[in-house]
């Protein structure tokens, strides 16, 4: 039973196994370059579709193409589009309108047997919207590019069932989409695999490999001749150890199930010099170190413990700078076997871990710490019995460094694997410190407007909105200031747009100096600018807008040529709520109509809403 279980099953089983991989060998070796080939055509179709949408941009920039579109003339879309798009070498060219066609439902400039590679471009005109159906390669030329990377032939199948290939394969021969299979053309035997196509559920590609001889074990006879001499081999050998190793056997299975249960007290004895003294030696020494493994893998254990726990923090703490430097100290604390860590930020952060420590540690690291903010460099320090570590952390592309990272435990120096690895928390701190920075820095640039400094639409928009909540809860009014600068494209038209950008800064620069706190001016488009006035009624708006109107018709913005100074007005709209509306979208709406009032009565004025026109100029 021993033999028949250790040798000749396994033995059989190796047989039969290398029967059947012989026997798929060469349709594996097939398949395998047929999944490159496949790669390789997907990856030249994602290149055609890019080059279809690059050239279907450009043509529907063709001033003529635009005229084209307008003209409602099908005869004329076709006429543009086709002679521009052969110009730009487009192999197949759809149209769709989005009125009715004479001739049709849509137009086809470029016509192509089996279109390869379309890119769908859509873009708005008067007429509404236009769509372009575009393809810069056609069936021919997408099997001789493909067949020249892969060395193999191919073939296309369109949506109709139309079939391209450079071998003369039909329909017949080609698998679906996904699946291979064994084909056979002019006699040769081939080996297919299919994968479809983007531009319809029914397109798809297909390549061909030819399958090559499996070699020496293709021969089942000689396999099996071999297992037959293999295992007439093998029952002599066991035939006369099997006594000998019964005895040897059975006290390794019962040191092996001690080991299982988690026993490493037991040896087995070592009796002579021969081989199975030896594997009894060497399965002692296996015992003694599994022993000394699984207890470092219980430390290990404790320390992944305190690692996921950490991770987790790092998960809920997000962008939080002082929560994550928190998680760097701990993590240096305890990859390192320090006893106390410390991170230090120019801006004066101070995360220490443990927090309120003192002793030799501490001191070394303080020291440490100090030293290397002063040199800018990697340090290590002692204080009595204390060692320490400390590097400065970088931000990335920037010599400066941000702050410190400092470790630090008493009685043994940090040995070169630790320094290894602390030098590796300071580049992920650093890292770190560098996106929290960069997400800071996104967050204030969504929310302001660049040429200002004012917070932009988007932003007053989130303001204003729970400003009016809170009034709304505590009975409070909320006032609204819409100003337009009077004449603006004339200054843009006589100085040019940098001197109206320098206008807007100016007003931007006015609103921020008013001093109010509460009040939230911002840019709202153009030359367009918004305030809100949380807890302030009517007569505190008019009162804020004719001190911005006075201020701003009195102030004068240098010329940028030096020639002189430029004055300039505004007219303003105010509207109150609830008094002249009772939503934010109301709110809006009667302030736009008083400013627009306030145009129309000569500009430079303030109007309030609602009823009667209230004008002071």
């Amino acid at each position: 039973m021993f033999f028949v279980l250790i040798v000749a099953i396994p033995i059989a089983a190796i047989a039969v196994l290398v029967v059947d991989v012989t026997g798929d060998s060469a349709a594996g070796k097939a398949d395998a370059r047929l999944a490159t080939g496949l790669e390789t055509a997907l990856s030249l179709y994602d290149d055609g579709v890019a080059g279809a949408r690059r050239e279907a941009t450009a043509l529907l920039q063709e001033p003529a193409v635009i005229s084209a579109l307008g003209s409602r003339d099908s005869a004329q879309i076709e006429r543009v589009t086709g002679s521009l798009g052969r110009q730009r070498d487009i192999t197949y060219l759809a149209i769709t309108t989005p009125y009715a066609i004479t001739d049709g439902d849509d137009l086809t400039p470029i016509e192509s047997a089996i279109p390869i590679a379309t890119a769908t471009v859509n873009t708005t005109g008067d007429s509404g919207e236009f769509g372009l159906v575009a393809s810069v390669t056609d069936s021919e030329r997408y099997l001789e590019q493909l067949s020249g990377l892969t060395g193999l032939e191919a073939a296309v199948i369109g949506t109709d069932g139309e079939v391209a290939a450079t071998n003369g394969a039909t329909a017949d021969d080609l698998p679906a989409a996904g699946s291979s299979s064994d084909v056979s053309l002019d006699g040769e035997d081939l080996r297919s695999a299919s994968s479809g196509l983007p531009d319809s559920e029914d397109t798809r590609v297909t390549l061909f490999a030819p399958q090559e001889a499996g070699g020496f074990f293709d021969s089942s006879p000689r396999i099996a001749l071999i297992v037959a001499l293999f295992l007439a081999v093998a029952l002599t050998g066991v035939f006369f150890m099997a006594r000998t190793l019964q005895s040897q056997i059975a006290a390794m299975l019962d040191a092996a199930r001690r080991i299982g249960s988690g026993d490493f007290s037991h040896r087995i004895p070592v009796h002579g010099r021969d081989e199975m003294a030896g594997l009894a030696s060497e399965f002692n020494k296996m015992t003694d170190q599994l022993e000394g493994q699984i207890d470092q893998l219980r430390r290990q254990r404790r320390e992944l413990d305190r690692s996921v726990q950490r991770l987790g923090e790092a998960f809920a703490s997000g962008l939080d700078r002082d929560a994550l430097l928190a998680i760097v100290a701990e993590t240096a604390l305890g990859a390192c076997e320090a006893e106390y860590a410390r991170v230090a930020l120019e801006n004066g952060t101070m995360i220490e871990v443990p927090a309120g420590a003192a002793g030799p540690a501490r001191d070394a690291a303080v020291a440490a710490q100090k030293r290397s903010s002063r040199e800018g460099s990697k340090v290590d320090a002692r204080r009595d019995n204390g060692f320490a570590l400390a590097a400065p952390l970088r931000s990335l592309g920037r010599d400066e460094p941000v702050g410190t990272l400092a470790i630090g435990r008493g009685g043994a120096v940090f040995g070169e694997s630790e320094r290894e690895v602390f030098l590796y928390l300071i580049g992920q701190a650093s890292a770190s410190i560098e996106n929290i920075s960069a997400h800071e820095r996104v967050t204030e640039q969504a929310v302001t407007d660049e040429l200002t400094g004012l917070p932009n639409n988007r932003a007053f928009r989130e303001t204003i909105g729970r400003e009016a909540s809170r009034a709304d809860r505590f009975g409070h009014e909320l006032s609204l200031i819409i100003l337009d600068v009077d004449n603006f494209k004339r200054v843009n038209d006589t100085h040019g747009h940098l001197q109206g950008d320098e206008v807007l800064r100016a007003i931007g620069q006015l609103l921020q100096s008013e001093p109010r706190a509460i009040d939230e001016p911002a840019r709202y488009g153009g030359e367009e600018f918004v305030v809100a006035l949380p807890e302030t009624g009517t007569d505190g708006a008019v009162e804020l807008a004719e001190r911005i109107r006075e201020r701003l018709a009195e102030h004068s913005i240098p010329l940028l040529d030096g020639s002189g100074a430029l004055n300039v007005t505004a007219s303003f709209g105010t509207a109150t709520l609830p008094g002249a509306a009772s939503t934010v979208r109301e709110l809006f709406s009667v302030a736009d109509e008083a400013l627009y009032e306030a145009k129309r009565s000569g500009k430079n004025r303030v109007v309030t809403a609602p009823g009667a026109v209230r004008s002071r100029r």
